[in-house]
């Protein structure tokens, strides 16, 4: 082995760090779909906002019932986020007591399960990884 391979053996040595998995505790991540009234998506920000969601986007949207009947429909927003794992069952629940409480406040929201993302950022992102869990310490 040269001097000059060593060197570079060592220099990359001590560029490497603990893989991501191994200090953190890795939770798995949902898409939540949430299609709502238009109007109604700030009160399902704010929850979504209570529950850490570190990314929600909203897009207006119209079905396809408009362009078919030739009559104007309820405009409706719909908004996209991520969650995780832990934080479902609750986002669930909150979610059933707002579709729940008036004829305003309808809506539907379903998810998707993420298998994987393009790399340790985008999961710390989506996670909102400054809420991400060491391996060996408890729940805050």
């Amino acid at each position: 082995m040269s001097i000059r391979s060593r060197k570079l053996e060592k220099e990359t040595n001590k560029k490497m760090t603990t893989p991501f998995d191994k200090e953190y505790v890795i939770k798995p991540l949902k898409m939540f779909v949430i299609i709502v009234p238009y109007g109604q998506a700030n009160g399902i920000i704010k929850v979504l906002n209570e529950l850490e969601s570190a990314m929600n986007f909203i897009t207006n949207g119209e079905g396809t019932y408009q362009r078919e009947s030739q009559l104007s429909g309820p405009k409706k927003q719909i908004i996209f986020t991520f969650l995780r794992d832990d934080k479902v069952d609750e986002f669930k629940e909150k979610m059933a007591k707002r579709f729940t409480t008036s004829n305003v406040a309808k809506g539907i929201a379903f998810s998707i399960k993420l298998t994987s993302v393009a790399g340790v950022s985008v999961y710390k992102f989506l996670s909102n990884a400054r809420k991400v869990e060491k391996k060996g310490k408890k729940d805050e």
